[in-house]
């Protein structure tokens, strides 16, 4: 028989497949006490195993133990589960019959966490098979269309949009920082440092300054009118790559973080240095302030999203969810949400009220190293090592559009501060400006 798979192409089920699932038959009757883990019957004779990602290896954490109909629905994508609820969810073709009643049953799970289903596949399950039907809007928008190539003639890390969005700024392997007028491709100003390779810029709120950070410890600042260095923010305490930096909204501070546990903070009118944040364990990878200023947010090695106060330099409370390292943190413009993205491609959107994860992205475009919102708040644009940008409503969780184009992966993205304009930075050494509606 052949089934779709929502991971590869459709596959064909063999015999020695059939042995494998034999053998977790028996690992799976044991794990969830000889039930099925949507119905919970126990006629031992039509209970099944059902992988979750065909293509993936027989083990309890991808499968489920399923009545052989309920097999059936979940292989065909009638039937799937919210991972972040684990409640069913029943296509509407179902709404008649009896399945119907299934709507809204939790997931049963076993006892021991080892042998529960991975909700990083029961969430990619999810997005593939969608039950819900497109909206209009989905179907009538025209995808984003390249407006611009720019050719950085080096590996591209990081980009970002001058405040007045007059100016994009790339960042690249060559420890160049290029200032270009995006919007007919002319190179303004290439400026160099002390820092090698460049991992991060910012623009001051003002956008009258610059700061990057590389892979050489501390943080150059340049005035963005002439070049001009200002400043070299450096810790004697500090020593190693630095992979994020950010100015504070409405504030004085600079903060930049890397290869140390600690995030670093400099007074950004004089460098002074005016502290750090510990409790992270390994390289913290990203960092972003909350548009107010008062809340610092950041991710890493550790698998864990941390919330700070800046203005108490303390640490406010613990995120966790991700199953890797955390490559990418990001708020909305608006502050009401954060986003969060590992190394296996999982994207998490967190209520900034509550901190409560709303909805789980998962991808197959491989990790995500960048993550940003539109001005609007209505799309989350994600760079994936797979050569290819994401864009996902946020209000449903939706993937919205897939782009392609690069040549090698993508490693950042950002939106323009007004308008509908979306930039992509590759290891292809070229920067793809998009135009959407």
């Amino acid at each position: 028989m052949q089934h779709r798979s929502p991971f590869n192409e459709p596959i064909e089920s063999s015999a020695p497949a059939s042995l494998g699932l034999e053998h977790l038959r028996q690992q799976l009757l044991i794990a969830y006490d000889g039930a099925c883990a949507i119905s919970g019957c126990q006629v031992d004779a039509v209970l099944r195993p059902v992988l979750i990602d065909p293509n993936g290896p027989a083990e309890p954490y991808n499968a489920l133990l399923l009545r052989a109909d309920l097999q059936q629905l979940f292989q065909s994508g009638l039937l799937t589960i919210d991972a972040m609820t684990l409640e069913v969810l029943v296509a509407p073709g179902l709404q008649n019959s009896e399945y119907r009643a299934l709507a809204g049953k939790r997931l049963r799970q076993p006892k021991r966490l080892p042998l529960r289903p991975s909700r990083h596949m029961l969430a990619a399950h999810h997005r593939l098979f969608q039950l819900e039907r497109p909206s209009l809007d989905s179907c009538t928008a025209r995808p984003p269309s390249v407006q611009r190539l720019l050719a950085v003639q080096s590996w591209v890390k990081t980009l970002a949009f001058s405040p007045d969005q007059q100016t994009l700024a790339t960042g690249s392997l060559d420890g160049k920082l290029r200032l270009w007028r995006w919007a007919d491709g002319q190179l303004q100003r290439v400026l160099s440092s002390r820092i090698d390779e460049i991992n991060a810029v910012a623009f001051s709120p003002d956008g009258q300054r610059i700061a990057a950070a590389g892979r050489q410890d501390g943080v150059q600042v340049w005035r963005v009118a002439d070049g001009e260095p200002l400043l070299y923010l450096g810790n004697d305490q500090h020593h190693g790559a630095l992979f994020s930096v950010a100015f504070q909204p409405n504030g004085d501070l600079i903060a930049a973080t890397g290869w140390a546990p600690v995030i670093w903070l400099w007074n950004a009118t004089d460098g002074s240095v005016r502290g750090g944040l510990s409790g992270h364990e390994g390289f913290i990878y990203s960092l972003a302030f909350h548009p107010r200023g008062d809340l610092l947010l950041s991710g890493g090695q550790d698998r864990v999203v941390r919330l700070w106060s800046s203005p108490n330099r303390s640490l406010i409370r613990d995120m966790q969810g991700h199953d890797d390292e955390i490559l990418s943190v990001a708020f909305s413009a608006d502050g009401e949400l954060a986003a969060s993205a590992s190394a296996d491609g999982v994207i998490i959107i967190w209520q900034v009220a509550d901190w409560q994860p709303v909805q789980m992205l998962p991808s197959y475009a491989g990790a995500c190293s960048s993550l940003a919102f539109s001005p609007d708040n209505r799309y989350l644009a994600s760079a994936h090592d797979g050569r290819t940008v994401l864009m996902w409503q946020v209000s449903n969780g939706e993937l919205r559009w897939e782009l392609r184009g690069h040549g090698e992966r993508v490693t950042c993205v950002a939106f323009a501060p007004c308008g509908n304009v979306l930039a992509s930075g590759s290891f292809d050494a070229v920067v793809r400006i998009w135009a959407y509606t």
